[in-house]
């Protein structure tokens, strides 16, 4: 009989150490941080640091839609404040994040919903995104080519 107890006592002590995939940390969005512990992405025109993100009641003329918001997430590279204009290429940046070859790029909610970005450029001295999301979502995953999901955080500015 203690053999048996022995026996149960192992198994249940090691069913208890085993997680499923979605208890795990390697399911959950990671928060990848580049040296200036801003979330990175890497990219084919080299690693991009998120700076902040923020909704906007109008970019360049265009309102958000009926039930939409718009977020701007501000992107620049690794040690610099803002990304040079004269210096990085919008056709180059347009180019690669329309290239579906290694995957989308998009915002996923908490609703499920999967927006892809319909605008990228300046805003004022600011390179940003802009994705049109529906009014009621409240959380906000980062989904880029190749990189790990990145929690987005509306209205944070990293430092």
């Amino acid at each position: 009989m203690k053999f048996i107890m022995n026996i149960l006592v192992v198994l249940f002590s090691v069913s208890a150490c085993i997680t499923t995939p979605a208890a795990t940390e390697e399911s959950k969005p990671l928060k990848t941080r580049g040296p200036e512990n801003k979330p990175m992405l890497k990219t084919s025109l080299g690693d991009l640091v998120i700076v902040s993100a923020r909704f906007v009641d109008e970019v360049h003329g265009e309102k958000p839609g009926p039930g939409e918001k718009i977020l701007l997430v501000i992107l620049s590279q690794p040690g610099l404040e803002k990304l040079d204009p004269a210096k990085f290429s919008l056709e180059a940046f347009d180019k690669m994040t329309h290239d579906t070859s290694k995957g989308k790029i998009y915002i996923l909610g908490d609703d499920g919903s999967q927006t892809i970005s319909t605008m990228g450029g300046w805003v004022d001295e600011e390179f940003a995104m802009g994705f049109r999301l529906p009014a009621a979502v409240k959380t906000y995953t980062l989904f880029w080519q190749d990189n790990p999901p990145i929690d987005i955080v509306v209205g944070q500015i990293v430092p």
